[in-house]
């Protein structure tokens, strides 16, 4: 076929050709464009066969919800709305159940105690500087005087006491002679022993227990002597351990009769001193069991932070309970020497747990000869009687020290919460902190009117 009779048969049909021309076209273009939306098509039927594989996923999971450590909500299925308000109004009941266990303990525990003398702590005003520390030795003094007749205290018979009551007997049975009859002789001993065990009697009729000057330790104020804040301020709080030791040992007692009660004498009630103090003389007990000094991570109990954000760990190398200082509480180990009825010591070791947050670490017993007793001065009676030296634990909270009416909080008024965005006004002074391991951000903010202890005289006051 020649070129001519091609494109007069092209003119001819040029419509039918144009026709076939754009079904090819169009079909072609149908066929990739159908292509493209069947992987759009496929790619979005993958994902919502994701999403429901998950959703079912979350369906026939376990959901498990748990507040200090009770499970509220066990089971499967997805956190509806409904739940979630449940959980909501869990934590609420719980946060203030939380509050109220807070408040209870600590009403328990630091029964509304505040210092002795509040122009001292936590710094004395510099015009008083010379004189508060004195009088506050005073008040001390007075409270131990108090303390005494509140357990009803009194003190062995002494021998010079003993002697003269003895001397007044042998002038009541000499009657006026120069001497004793030879043949009276042994009357006259039997007469003086019975003289001897009664005068005894008597004083152990005084009063509930006896109670050794080395029980309360409180030293004599001496002129010439400068005293560190933070030794007068642990003037009060060994007072405040020894306050509650005291009433626990003598909870059982009557205030009349020493020989019919469990505890009859008080030795020792020796707290342990804060070592790491400036100026302090205490030494570390065994085991590492010193108050403060402790190196971070070791056996001492320097206190670290006052803050709840750090975890509360246990050491059973240090005691049996692993309680050491942190920043919610400080741990003052005590030691004490006393004789009791054998017998009866479990009730005493009762009473003395429930007083307070006490824990008995160590008990030893050594039996006491009763009649060596009376060459004492002390009258226990028949009951059998052992010296009980015995090793306490007592813990208290770091919020004892707090000026509560000058607290302000950022979110919250908990006491205990001190060192999570609250601002704490202390009265203790800011070398005992140090000592304990509570950080003193601004020693001159937190003093009082007259800034921190700085300069001249900041050593200690006479």
């Amino acid at each position: 076929m020649n070129t001519k009779k091609v494109i007069a048969l092209l003119k001819a049909n040029l419509w039918s050709l144009l026709t076939l021309v754009l079904s090819l076209g169009i079909g072609g273009g149908a066929v990739v464009w159908a292509s493209g939306e069947r992987e759009k098509v496929e790619s979005t039927l993958s994902e919502r066969a994701k999403v429901v594989n998950q959703l079912d996923g979350f369906h026939r999971g376990s959901l498990d919800v748990s507040i200090a450590g009770s499970n509220i909500v066990s089971g499967s299925g997805v956190p509806t709305s409904k739940l979630i308000e449940e959980v909501n109004a869990q934590v609420e009941r719980s946060n203030a159940y939380a509050e109220a266990f807070v408040a209870d303990a600590e009403s328990f525990h630091l029964r509304g105690r505040k210092p002795f003398n509040t122009e001292l702590f936590p710094e004395p005003p510099s015009s008083k500087r010379e004189v508060i520390p004195e009088t506050f030795h005073g008040q001390m003094a007075s409270a131990y005087a108090q303390l005494e007749s509140k357990v009803a205290a009194v003190k062995p018979l002494g021998e010079e006491e003993l002697v003269e009551k003895l001397r007044a007997r042998r002038r009541m049975y000499l009657g006026g002679l120069d001497e004793i009859p030879e043949e009276n002789l042994d009357d006259y001993r039997v007469a003086m022993s019975e003289q001897r065990v009664s005068s005894l009697r008597d004083r152990a009729m005084e009063g509930g227990v006896y109670l050794d000057a080395a029980a309360l330790d409180f030293a004599p104020y001496e002129q010439t002597k400068s005293y560190a804040l933070g030794e007068l301020y642990l003037w009060q709080w060994d007072y405040w351990i020894r306050e509650d030791i005291l009433q626990a040992l003598t909870a059982n007692n009557r205030p009349e009769g020493v020989f019919e009660n469990p505890v009859k004498h008080i030795r020792r009630i020796a707290p342990e001193p804060i070592a790491s103090l400036e100026g302090g003389s205490g030494q570390p007990g065994p085991g590492g069991m010193g108050m403060g000094g402790g190196a971070p991570g070791g056996s001492g109990t320097a206190g670290g932070p006052n803050s709840l954000d750090q975890q509360i760990t246990k050491d059973l190398s240090y005691s049996l309970t692993g309680r050491q200082s942190n920043g919610v509480w400080d741990v003052r180990p005590v030691d004490i020497l006393m004789v009791v009825e054998t017998a009866r010591l479990p009730e005493v070791i009762d009473e003395l747990t429930r007083k307070n947050f006490f824990t008995v670490l160590d008990v030893s017993l050594t039996p006491v000869d009763s009649f060596a007793a009376l060459a004492e001065g002390c009258y226990y009676g028949s009951a059998p009687v052992s010296d009980v030296a015995l090793r306490l634990e007592t813990v208290w909270f770091r919020s004892l020290h707090h000026d509560k009416s000058k607290v302000t909080s950022a979110g919250s008024t908990d006491g205990f919460d001190a060192g999570s965005g609250a601002q704490v006004s202390w009265w203790m002074p800011a070398d005992l902190r140090k000592a304990l391991g509570i950080p003193v951000a601004d020693p001159m903010g937190d003093q009082g009117m007259d800034g921190g202890m700085t300069g001249p005289g900041s050593e200690g006051w006479r």
